[in-house]
């Protein structure tokens, strides 16, 4: 992580920890970007935890968290059920369902995947009616540059309806970059879109090299080698 960012994000989150007086929790996309934050002790003395989720893919129902969200994604991800409850439960346990803040930072990128777990996310603090600030620290996750913006609640249980469980744009006005994500993201259901149109024209190189490909020429999905790899074994048959 250069420097220069480094100093940014330590600055936005001593900023927000002098504001809050540490009743802070960071929720950060993934488990790699945790171990990277952590790994540079960017989160001072507040809370931190991963969001190990792909919202993207595989169904989901009404209430996030509920024992029936668990089991139709650990069925989705191919997991049993113990294992989500390790891998997507357990970090958030420990803080976002035991404990309470005044104020929630997201760490999401501005990628497809990224904004469907980020609409996830925002649609249970308003399920759970979470009261305190909330801000959406924008990452590139290239790059490590940030960008704030502060949330209002209110309407995102709303559009974690209409795109995750209806498949449907929504009809409430969306951040730009939340917007974008939702219309890739109701792409990338159509049979048709062009990451399957790439893979249906490059049948004769390995999945491997297929894989590489995709990621570098749609990064914008933020989708990774497990997503491309289901995408290539159901697209060639």
């Amino acid at each position: 992580m250069d420097i220069s960012k480094k100093l940014r994000i330590e600055d936005l989150q001593k900023h927000v920890d002098e504001h809050f007086d540490h009743e802070v929790l960071n929720i950060l996309s993934g488990q790699q970007m945790y171990e990277e934050f952590s790994s540079q002790q960017l989160m001072g003395k507040s809370d931190y935890a991963p969001f190990n989720e792909a919202m993207c893919v595989h169904d989901t129902v009404e209430t996030i968290f509920s024992d029936s969200f668990k089991q139709i994604r650990a069925t989705g991800h191919q997991v049993s059920l113990a294992e989500y409850e390790v891998i997507a439960v357990a970090p958030l346990e420990k803080t976002l369902f035991s404990k309470k803040y005044q104020c929630i930072v997201l760490w999401f990128g501005e990628d497809m995947f990224c904004q469907m777990n980020l609409i996830t996310t925002l649609a249970y603090l308003e399920q759970i009616s979470f009261k305190g600030t909330i801000y959406y620290h924008a990452v590139k996750e290239q790059t490590y540059d940030v960008k704030e913006t502060e949330i209002t609640l209110g309407s995102y249980y709303d559009i974690y309806e209409a795109v995750l469980l209806d498949h449907r744009m929504p009809d409430i006005e969306l951040m730009s970059v939340t917007y974008q994500g939702i219309k890739l993201y109701l792409e990338l259901l159509q049979n048709d879109n062009e990451i399957t149109k790439y893979i249906q024209a490059h049948q004769h190189l390995s999945q491997n090299e297929i894989v590489r490909n995709l990621l570098h020429l749609f990064p914008q999905y933020g989708l990774g080698d497990t997503q491309y790899f289901a995408l290539i074994q159901a697209t060639i048959k």
